[in-house]
């Protein structure tokens, strides 16, 4: 949790004034969606199909294994909202718990590289 809106800031502008990470971990970013400014690198002129919302701060990040990231805030209260899935195509060989290893990988360097919690002060929700 963060109760410090400017804390919240300083985390989005981080991700965003030196071009937008291109690892997260040992994953690469392949695509990056901010809904905040219209910028989506998945399309030729670089613009998000989603509606551009400069009040709200979300960021989405693709990774080449099929792992998908948004962190977003809260529309109702002062925290950083984050959300992690993986897509895998009915082809692949890899099990279920192969799987769900790379997207609990993904999660944590996800956390830690983006949020830097520990530099940041931010606190897991409790429960």
């Amino acid at each position: 949790l963060c109760y410090d809106p400017p804390t919240i800031v300083t985390i989005f502008r981080a991700l965003r004034d030196n071009g937008y990470p291109g690892t997260c971990g040992k994953y690469k970013v392949v695509n990056v969606r901010d809904v905040t400014t219209g910028y989506d690198c998945s399309f030729e002129d670089k613009k998000s199909v989603l509606p551009t919302d400069p009040s709200c701060q979300m960021l989405t990040f693709s990774f080449d294994n099929g792992c998908v990231g948004t962190l977003r805030t809260s529309g109702t209260e002062p925290k950083i909202k984050y959300y992690t899935e993986i897509i895998s195509p009915p082809s692949s060989e890899l099990s279920k718990e192969t799987l769900a290893e790379q997207l609990l990988d993904l999660k944590n360097n996800f956390i830690e590289t983006f949020l830097q919690p520990g530099k940041h002060g931010l606190k897991p929700k409790a429960g």
